[in-house]
């Protein structure tokens, strides 16, 4: 289905938002250089935004959704098989590498440049303590996690390594999603060696 010009130009529009807001801030972008980037006039912005805040939220709005759903997959883990929750969980760790590696831009914005990033990362963090927290009294978590401190350390580690290892191409989507479901899932340490 083609696009209609209206919907081509704000298309436009947020594209070049992103751009700028990625790599200058948002308090350092004006509109100005928005449109200029978009090849389009002021007037055109505004009849599809109210202001630069407004074209910021709808950036984030739905990266925010989609960055939701996959902190939200813990949820699903009690309806599997003991067996399928290591391929489940690695695979939920690829899709989220995979959404955050497809969209630095917008990564950068979400994580890092935002003001919205602390509220963010917050409500990610708490999505997953409380999904890990209720697979805890079922028996899926050990009881003996502090299911807070591995929610934030799943984002911290998460974040850092889409900077460190994805953005650089150093790593693809893939790699990284397995090497941190293993370490979370199976921890560092041989089995045979450690004791256990």
């Amino acid at each position: 289905m083609a696009r209609t010009k209206g919907e081509e130009s704000k298309r436009k529009l947020l594209q070049a938002a992103e751009e700028l807001f990625a790599k200058k801030g948002f308090q350092s972008t004006k509109i100005s250089e928005i449109v200029a980037n978009a090849g389009l006039t002021q007037a055109a912005f505004y009849l599809y935004f109210k202001s630069k805040e407004d074209i910021f939220q709808q950036l984030l709005q739905d990266f925010d959704q989609q960055l939701m759903e996959l902190s939200d997959v813990g949820k699903k883990v009690v309806e599997l098989s003991p067996t399928d929750v290591k391929s489940y969980v690695t695979d939920m760790f690829v899709k989220l590498f995979t959404l955050l590696g497809k969209n630095p831009n917008l990564t950068r914005i979400a994580l890092q440049h935002a003001t919205e990033s602390d509220r963010i990362r917050k409500k990610i963090v708490e999505q997953i303590a409380n999904n890990m927290s209720n697979n805890q009294r079922l028996g899926i978590v050990k009881k003996e996690i502090d299911t807070w401190m591995a929610a934030e350390s799943i984002v911290a580690i998460t974040e850092r390594l889409i900077h460190r290892y994805l953005l650089t191409g150093e790593k693809t989507e893939k790699e990284l999603g397995e090497q941190v479901a293993q370490m979370f899932l199976g921890g560092i340490l041989n089995h045979s060696k450690s004791g256990d």
